[in-house]
C-alpha cells in the first residue's frame, strides 16, 4: 500500500461541485485522487486526496478558494491530516491494488475470448464434418 505524507478531506454539497473542486485540486498540485463517498443521492460528498504536506494543503486551500465563489457556501469541511496512520489509510484505500484488479479484469476478459475462440472452431469443425 502506498504511503502519503498528508490526507485531504473535502466535504461539499452537490455531486458537480465536488467535480469542480477535485479538478482544481489536481490542477493546482501534485495530489492523487484516493477515494470518493456520495450521500443523501449525491447532495453530500466527500472527496479524499493525498500527497505531500505542501502539495495537500495547497489543494484544499483551492478548493476553499473555489467554493467561496458558489452560491450558498457549499464546502461544509476541509482539512488536512499529517502522517496519517496506517489504519485510516486502510479504511480509505482498498486493501486489494487497483493494478491488480485491473489485470484481473483483464485476466478474466482474456479468458472469455479464448473460451469463445475455442467454440468457434469446434463448431467450424463439425459444421464441415457435416457437409
Amino acid at each position: 500500500m502506498k504511503k502519503y505524507e498528508a490526507l485531504g478531506v473535502v466535504e461539499t454539497q452537490y455531486f458537480t461541485i465536488a467535480m469542480e473542486l477535485l479538478d482544481q485540486m489536481c490542477k493546482s498540485s501534485d495530489v492523487e485522487f484516493l477515494a470518493s463517498e456520495n450521500y443523501l443521492g449525491g447532495r453530500l460528498v466527500t472527496l479524499i486526496i493525498g500527497g505531500s504536506v505542501s502539495d495537500v494543503t495547497v489543494a484544499v486551500d483551492v478548493a476553499k478558494q473555489v467554493a467561496e465563489t458558489k452560491a450558498n457556501q457549499p464546502l461544509k469541511m476541509a482539512l488536512v491530516i499529517n502522517n496519517p496512520h496506517a489504519e485510516i489509510m486502510k479504511y480509505i484505500i482498498s486493501s486489494q491494488p487497483q493494478s491488480e484488479v485491473e489485470e484481473g479484469k483483464l485476466n478474466s476478459i482474456e479468458m472469455e475470448t479464448k473460451e469463445e475462440s475455442k467454440s468457434k472452431k469446434k463448431k467450424s469443425k463439425k459444421a464441415v464434418k457435416n457437409q
